[in-house]
């Protein structure tokens, strides 16, 4: 039975991203393993929102140089015999695979640089990773896909779960705001919603396989928006499903989110009284120079209608050291989470 090895870099999409192309393998006959050794297919799964992730992903793609460069790998086998206990076995290279948003960011350097890597594949392009797979090792090619389109439902069918009680479900990839500082919609695209139906049928595949806690996921929930259907009508229907216990989600933008939300939340047992709702600055200066789309003012209203509609707990992200930041607006910044 063929091994697929699966490295995982960065965010919870990445996460659910990694788990559905798990899912798909198992499906074909395949199975996983944790030894880079065993492993017939290593695919690497990037982040790009952060520099630092991209240097580990890196380090990584570059580590598996040491099993083969489109040829043959040594793998060291343990030996009974303490007088030759190092002997070696020649077996096929396996095919490495650089995937996610790092592959749409730098795939192109990358795949001149490492001639170890056999695919390059964008994140938009994950329902074809499998095909991909099977023709290299058929035809000893390499591949490279960066194609910015809409993904195949089918790559959310299969049923495989990391974890038995809570599950993960995309709602929308990609983003429309074009923050100055993030490259989001750079490798994932413009947001891009799956329509209410399949998401519903998600949840309920998950309710089958006994997960009745969701996590619902997008790089801006909030600016869900599929013919009419807004978030907070796609969240209202979801707490009608009876079996459903929990719902949480992630990430939310300041300027999307509305009462209406916080309404909803308070009003449904279900909901998680939870809001990830990143500011990123105190400074209206700094934030405009963010393209971010909202004031401090703006941010610190929202907070307070959050307090006494929900009454439940904030998380958020900031960004300190943002360029032409001073003193004043990095002053501006710790204002706000005195104030919050």
């Amino acid at each position: 039975m063929p091994k697929v090895y699966i490295k995982t870099f960065g965010c919870q999409m990445n996460d659910r991203d990694s788990e559905a192309l798990a899912g798909i393998f198992l499906e074909k006959g395949w199975s996983l393993t944790a030894e880079l050794e065993d492993a017939d297919v290593i695919l690497v799964n990037t982040c790009s929102v952060r520099e630092h992730a991209e240097n580990r992903a890196i380090s990584f793609l570059g580590s598996l140089k040491r099993l083969g460069v489109r040829g043959k790998r040594l793998v060291q086998k343990n030996s009974e015999n303490s007088l030759n206990a190092n002997r070696y076995t020649l077996t096929a290279k396996p095919v490495i695979g650089l995937i996610g948003c790092m592959a749409r960011n730098r795939g192109k350097e990358l795949f001149k640089k490492m001639n170890h890597i056999d695919l390059v594949c964008g994140p938009s392009s994950f329902d074809k990773v499998f095909e991909y797979v099977d023709k290299i090792k058929k035809e000893k090619v390499r591949v490279i896909d960066l194609e910015d389109r809409v993904r195949n439902e089918e790559f959310y069918h299969a049923s495989f779960r990391v974890d038995a009680h809570h599950a993960q479900v995309v709602i929308s990839t990609g983003c429309s705001n074009y923050c100055s500082y993030c490259v989001v919609p750079f490798v994932r695209g413009n947001l891009r919603p799956r329509h209410p139906d399949d998401i519903i049928r998600e949840i309920e595949r998950n309710l089958s396989l006994g997960i009745k806690r969701i996590t619902l996921l997008g790089q801006n929930v909030n600016d869900y928006n599929y013919a009419g259907t807004n978030f907070v009508k796609l969240l209202e229907k979801i707490t009608k499903i009876e079996e459903l216990k929990e719902i949480d989600f992630v990430t939310s933008h300041p300027k999307n989110t509305s009462k209406e939300l916080f309404y909803l939340m308070a009003s449904s047992p279900k909901i998680r009284k939870h809001l990830h709702l990143p500011f990123q600055s105190g400074s209206n200066r700094i934030l405009a120079l963010m393209n971010r789309g909202y004031t401090r003012e703006f941010y610190l209203n929202l907070v307070k209608d959050y307090k006494k509609i929900v009454k439940g707990s904030l998380s958020t992200d900031i960004i300190v050291g943002f360029p032409y930041e001073d003193e004043e607006d990095f002053n501006f910044t710790k204002q706000v989470l005195e104030e919050v």
